[in-house]
């Protein structure tokens, strides 16, 4: 998968840009508050239909402005042209000009991987932003996840909804846990196959990335403390769960067990990786999940996904610069951000795109 530009209009500081990237290294410098991070959200928008940073659409359209437009054109077989255009009460998303009916019929049509400082904090957030995160990354591989998650959430609402009446009708109450356990059924095994897969990369990525012998792991920790095999025997498992925790659930008014408490737990040689990690090796584990993460989508989907990595090598010393390039550079299409270009990359031919002011004022190797 290749971008081959990106035009904005009103979008964040940019009103108006266009650039065209190179197929492999892009380099994106100038000062912090300029703009650079601006341009990679504006491509998990278009990856996601949403933005990375905030919830709400409308501080995405620049300030006197009636709407923001995000375009790309991406290489995956064929051409095509993305878009996405925001309101202040809502969006369109077009595919070749033609308006979407669903989002889930846009999501992951551009698969990005983003990097960014912020996400360290998802070794010490509330579970909630680790399943955000987890469904967000298999959201964009399968619709099919993304239609049950839905329809999930809204048996959830309404099971939440019944157990707050001052009479709850038991036999919709029955109805609804049978209704929750079939969608919590694909859920948890897509959810443990992510896992799965991510684990099995993540410890020697993190090796070959940090040159450190420490294991670091990811554990999923479901609702079930033991996940059958069979699809029938999870459905029973499920449903014996919601029963068994239905007297709690009356008296707290909530749903106290489900697939909404599940987590993703970071480890260090067996250990929480919170407790035992320096910020270092914290940094090292969260790119090496990045790069597992590449490796997952690629295997799912036949497809490589774009790197975006924001002010990442400023916090990585020389050595771990050069390894985390070496590692990336052949397979993937990269969009790096940076105060500067670092010195070992200005020999390598990379396009370099410098940004003042959401204006792009200076190019290398490339064109706008």
């Amino acid at each position: 998968m290749i971008i081959k530009n990106l035009k904005l209009r009103n979008f964040r500081n940019y009103e108006k840009a266009e650039i065209i990237f190179n197929e492999k290294m892009n380099l994106i410098t100038g000062r912090n508050a300029q703009g650079k991070t601006n341009l990679l959200e504006s491509l998990v928008y278009l990856s996601l239909t949403r933005s990375h940073r905030i919830s709400d659409d409308r501080k995405l359209i620049r300030e006197g402005a009636e709407f923001a437009d995000i375009q790309c054109t991406y290489e995956d077989e064929i051409e095509r042209d993305l878009e996405a255009v925001i309101y202040t009460k809502g969006k369109t998303l077009l595919v070749g000009k033609q308006p979407m009916k669903k989002s889930s019929e846009f999501i992951g049509l551009l698969n990005v991987v983003l990097f960014a400082p912020d996400d360290l904090s998802l070794f010490t957030d509330a579970p909630k932003e680790r399943r955000r995160m987890m469904n967000q990354e298999i959201t964009k591989i399968s619709s099919r996840y993304l239609l049950t998650l839905n329809q999930y959430q809204n048996l959830l609402k309404n099971r939440n909804s019944l157990l707050k009446s001052m009479k709850v009708d038991i036999a919709l109450l029955d109805t609804l846990d049978e209704q929750m356990s079939q969608c919590e059924v694909t859920i948890v095994k897509m959810r443990k196959e992510f896992a799965d897969r991510i684990g099995k990369i993540l410890p020697q990525k993190y090796i070959e990335l940090s040159q450190d012998s420490q294991k670091a792991e990811l554990e999923y920790r479901c609702c079930l403390e033991e996940i059958p095999e069979q699809d029938n025997d999870i459905y029973q498992a499920l449903l014996a769960m919601h029963q068994n925790t239905r007297e709690k659930d009356m008296e707290y008014h909530m749903t106290t067990a489900g697939i909404h408490h599940d987590d993703l737990n970071f480890e260090m040689n067996g250990s929480s990786l919170i407790n035992t990690a320096s910020q270092g090796q914290k940094r090292m584990a969260m790119l090496a999940f990045k790069l597992s993460l590449l490796n997952y989508i690629e295997e799912k989907t036949g497809k490589r996904p774009v790197l975006l990595l924001d002010d990442v090598l400023s916090e990585l010393d020389h050595q771990r610069q050069s390894r985390l390039l070496e590692m990336v550079k052949g397979p993937y299409q990269c969009l790096i951000t940076a105060t500067e270009v670092p010195e070992f990359l200005k020999e390598q031919g990379i396009s370099e795109f410098q940004i003042d002011s959401g204006r792009i004022t200076q190019i290398a190797g490339g064109r706008v």
